[in-house]
């Protein structure tokens, strides 16, 4: 075989193997060029409830940051594990992320999924819901007192899904109020809250983007809130803490990546979520919606959810152990 000809073969095969490398790293997966398409946000539950309103908040703020698109897509089912699994399955190359909270740690030492936080790579939190406790008008309830004093005569009916973290609260709740309840299963917070409008329970524990509507509406009113202090949304609904109650109820939307996905891309993307939650215009709008914004990074976040999730594991195993 001539010189030339080898020379020539070498040349054909350094070429193949920068095409095929170039393929397989992908200029439009890697970090120095992320991102330049659009990026799909799952979020695991039914339009319409607080983190589905809070999901697309953060969606419609962080595109104007990144410049790119962010789809919103909703797969809801099972307390948000469909969603998660389905998530967990995607490329991780950035540009699948999805939106989680701690009620997923429930569903996983709650036996629902095998699928945990650590499955995914936290790229940070972005905003925090105070729950409250809301009652059906139906029950005639207007105060902590009644509902405390009703509860200790009667079963009270809760709404809510049986792998959430209102499960945990609820156990809580029992103890401290000392009251009698039952806890009704429903796919997620939105269908507990258009049970308690029916009157097909008495009570549910809800966030105010996902209630303040059937407030208004008269359909059910807000008895008391887990925080240290009054809600600036709602200055006339008492605290649990100030009613002699030591509860608090809360929780932290986050978002996450597939396994896998590239440490640049995730602080990339945990770099964006913090410009958006330190945009004037998307406070507002949290704030207007009865959350905040409650921003954590990358490694903030990976602590909060290790802390949570020990928690969360021993309060589950007591609630198992006492059923």
């Amino acid at each position: 075989m001539g010189k030339n000809k080898v020379l020539t073969i070498l040349g054909m095969l350094i070429v193949s193997l920068s095409l095929f490398l170039a393929a397989c790293g992908g200029d439009a997966d890697s970090a120095e060029n992320f991102p330049d398409r659009e990026i799909e946000m799952t979020i695991p539950w039914d339009p319409g409830g607080g983190s589905d309103i809070e999901g697309r908040a953060v969606a419609e703020y962080t595109q104007e940051t990144i410049d790119e698109s962010v789809v919103v897509v909703n797969v809801p089912g099972v307390g948000g594990t469909i969603g998660a699994e389905e998530l967990l399955e995607k490329d991780a190359n950035g540009y699948h992320i999805g939106q989680i909270h701690d009620g997923h740690l429930v569903a996983h030492h709650s036996g629902i999924t095998d699928i945990n936080y650590d499955d995914f790579e936290p790229i940070g939190s972005m905003t925090a819901s105070d729950y409250i406790i809301a009652v059906s008008t139906e029950t005639g309830i207007e105060t902590l007192e009644e509902f405390v004093e009703y509860g200790q005569e009667n079963e009270i009916n809760f709404g809510g899904t049986v792998s959430g973290i209102p499960r945990v609260w609820l156990e809580q709740l029992g103890q401290k109020l000392d009251i009698n309840y039952n806890l009704v299963g429903y796919e997620g917070l939105g269908e507990a809250i258009q049970a308690l409008a029916g009157g097909h329970v008495d009570a549910v524990l809800t966030d105010y983007p996902s209630a303040s509507e059937f407030v208004e509406a008269g359909h059910m009113q807000f008895i008391a809130i887990g925080t240290e202090e009054r809600n600036d949304n709602l200055p006339d609904v008492p605290t649990l803490m100030e009613k002699g109650y030591d509860m608090t109820m809360g929780i932290n939307r986050g978002y996450v990546a597939p396994s896998g996905t590239d440490p640049e891309i995730i602080e990339i993307l945990s770099e964006a979520l913090e410009e958006t939650a330190n945009n004037e215009a998307f406070i507002e709008e949290i704030t207007a919606l009865g959350a905040s914004v409650n921003f954590m990074n990358h490694e903030e976040y990976t602590n909060y959810l290790e802390e949570q999730n020990q928690i969360i594991e021993e309060t589950i195993a007591e609630i198992d152990t006492e059923e």
